[in-house]
């Protein structure tokens, strides 16, 4: 070989080299932009030797989770499926819950893509609050980049170190405008590469949160109805007595639940002797157990017939959020309702038909569900007759 040709190739070498290490840094930039634009309040890109392969997740439990930078499919556990949903990424999950595979009524987010959920596997019984049973060897065969999961802190701890993929963990039990709800969407869209489509729900919850508090704020203590919100589930269906003490509507809206009287915090069961000594100006029902509070009725007319919200008429039904965790579109539905019912002046603006369709678009990817509740006689409004 001449001493050009060998000059030549060196020079090659250099210039192969140089492009290489040029490569590498812009990958190390790439994530450091990332990482310092403040794009999300819940991924920063990782410095990780991977370059900008993955990121770091922060969770509704403040827990920092390393996910692919692009992840392509999910799992839930819980009831991860719904802030899937919310945060846009539907399209994305590979395995879900037993519930979800058996869509109905009181869980929109899984109307809304009914063919989609009956078509993918079952990971676990779906169980939100209660015992739920996880087939790790399925999830670990499955492989999605991320699990989604509403289970506790430790729980997702655990499943993450049992199955070695990251589990990004939500909190929003009977929760509508919080911060954990906003976390948990947001953090469910830097997981599944959306971060914007989340951003733009919870702008809009922000928006409607304005909205109603605004129209709420200046109205006197004196000036507030009694309310009471009875036949709510929990452990099972109830009666007149299931009720909720810090409803998460009737807070939004600072409204004179009676049951807050109680100290308590969250659902609970009081007898018809306290209810009467309540007697609440208004009532709200959930007329999914119609034939229990019909069947209370008949034993005990002359008692309920006594009370004010029958004598004036403020009976109402409204569709019950709490399902497996709480579908935070409903629970806005029925906040506006109950203003708009207890507060008819502040809200007399409000064409509450079309805030129903808005809400529920909005939260589900585009999905009229409140077209789908009304072909089902499922609705916000006087409750129907007793007798």
């Amino acid at each position: 070989m001449n001493r050009k040709s060998l000059s030549l190739i060196v020079i090659a070498l250099a210039a192969a080299l140089a492009l290489a290490l040029a490569g590498c840094g812009g990958q190390s930039s790439s994530s450091s932009a990332a990482a310092s634009s403040g794009a999300s309040p819940s991924a920063a890109a990782s410095s990780a030797a991977s370059g900008d392969t993955t990121k770091t997740v922060v969770d509704a439990y403040g827990r920092e989770v390393q996910v692919p930078a692009h992840a392509q499919t999910a799992a839930t556990v819980g009831s991860g499926a719904r802030f899937v949903v919310y945060a846009g990424a539907q399209d994305k999950l590979i395995a879900v819950t037993e519930m979800e595979t058996d869509p109905a009524l009181n869980r929109p987010y899984a109307m809304a893509y009914a063919d989609l959920f009956k078509s993918l596997p079952a990971t676990s019984n779906g169980n939100h609050l209660l015992e739920t049973n996880v087939n790790e060897e399925e999830l670990v065969k499955l492989s999605p980049d991320v699990i989604i999961s509403s289970r506790s802190k430790d729980e997702c701890d655990q499943l993450q170190a049992n199955t070695g993929i990251p589990v990004i963990g939500i909190s929003y039990q009977n929760q509508l405008f919080t911060d954990n709800v906003y976390t948990s969407i947001e953090c469910v869209g830097a997981a599944l590469d959306t971060e914007d489509h989340a951003a733009e729900v919870v702008g809009k919850m922000k928006e409607w949160e304005a909205d109603i508090t605004g129209r709420v704020a200046n109205i006197s203590d004196d000036a507030k109805p009694s309310v009471y919100v009875g036949a709510v589930n929990y452990k099972g269906a109830k009666s007149w007595g299931g009720t909720y003490a810090h409803y998460a509507c009737t807070d939004v809206l600072g409204a004179n639940n009676v049951a807050d009287q109680t100290g308590q915090d969250g659902a609970l069961d009081v007898d018809l002797e306290q209810i009467g000594a309540w007697d609440p100006d208004y009532m709200f029902l959930n007329a999914g157990n119609m034939d229990l509070l019909k069947a209370d009725y008949a034993e005990n007319q002359e008692f309920f017939d006594n009370l004010s919200a029958f004598k004036n008429s403020n009976l109402y039904t409204q569709p019950f959020f709490n399902f497996n965790g709480t579908n935070v579109d409903t629970g806005i539905c029925d906040t506006y309702f109950i203003g708009a019912t207890i507060y008819p002046d502040a809200f007399a603006d409000v064409d509450l038909d079309a805030k129903y369709k808005e809400i529920y678009e909005t939260m589900l990817g585009g999905f009229d569900f409140y077209s789908v509740m009304q072909e089902n006689k499922m609705g916000f409004r006087a409750f129907p007759s007793l007798a």
